[in-house]
């Protein structure tokens, strides 16, 4: 069977040349696109897992959040700015927000077929579904990817009071992928359009301020088949690349670094930390 390997770049495009893992908030029309185009690589999900799916969609029919953020594996990932959901109580508190009348009726269409496996991960990918909601081997909801229109609204408010607040040459952009810190530098890696874009601040100078260096054109690339993400920006001879580790030996070897290179050289690797 032909492996797939994914990369986004400015025109956005899904290269097929070998299998790599599909995060539940990334590259959920690449999905859909393996699954047409090899239908045999979707792997028939456990019945644990459908029931698990039918129980789910019955709770959140039925409004019941209390029951329902018992099968979370948190935190639960939110698209930036919007806070993560990281316990139970959070979770009931945005259930209303979270699954909206829309969201219900679309489950209503859920069926045996939908489901897809990858890496012991089960999400909606099928028929109606574009990655909708990712459940693990014990059936704890881990990803859900899609936004209501009461949380789009949030989103789109919280959105714009951030870019009231920066510099305004880089205060516009159409999606905000990643916010970073690390003690030296604030960076923040936006689409813009159908470009990605690297902006970073001195640690300690404001957003409102005039940023340090601004990258364009750069390139996502998932890792390989377990995971992870790389965030690559040119700027002459030196390469600027934001690498996103899921698959590592120790914890410390785990999430996210700035590593810059000199004519393919590396020079330093530098973590950072998530920041919304």
């Amino acid at each position: 069977m032909a492996l797939a390997k994914i990369v986004r770049s400015d025109n956005l495009i899904c290269t097929i040349t070998a299998l790599i893992s599909l995060k539940p908030m990334k590259n959920i029309i690449c999905a859909a696109l393996f699954l047409f185009i090899i239908p045999s690589a979707q792997a028939q999900a456990p019945a644990s897992i459908i029931k698990r799916y039918k129980e789910i969609f019955k709770l959140i029919k039925a409004d019941k959040a209390q029951e329902l953020s018992k099968l979370v594996a948190y935190p639960l990932i939110r698209q930036n700015p919007l806070k993560d959901i990281t316990n139970a109580n959070e979770f009931v508190a945005y259930f209303p927000v979270l699954f909206d009348a829309s969201f219900k009726k679309k489950f209503e269409r859920f069926n045996d077929t939908v489901v897809f496996e990858h890496h012991g991960g089960y999400g909606l990918v099928g028929g109606d579904f574009h990655g909708d909601m990712w459940l693990d081997d014990r059936g704890n909801i881990t990803g859900i990817s899609v936004i209501s229109r009461r949380e789009t609204t949030l989103r789109n408010q919280l959105t714009k009071q951030i870019q009231s607040k920066i510099y305004p040459t880089v205060s516009h952009w159409d999606e905000n992928l990643l916010v970073l810190q690390s003690p030296k530098l604030l960076i923040r890696i936006d689409r813009v359009g159908q470009k990605l874009r690297y902006v970073s601040w001195s640690q300690g100078r404001p957003t409102s301020s005039k940023p340090d260096l601004v990258l364009i054109n750069g390139v996502e690339e998932a890792q390989g088949t377990q995971g992870g993400w790389t965030y690559t920006f040119k700027n002459g001879d030196w390469t600027y690349v934001i690498d996103d580790v899921e698959m590592c030996e120790t914890a410390s070897q785990c999430g996210y670094f700035l590593r810059l290179n000199l004519k393919n050289v590396e020079k330093s690797s530098t973590r950072l930390k998530v920041v919304k």
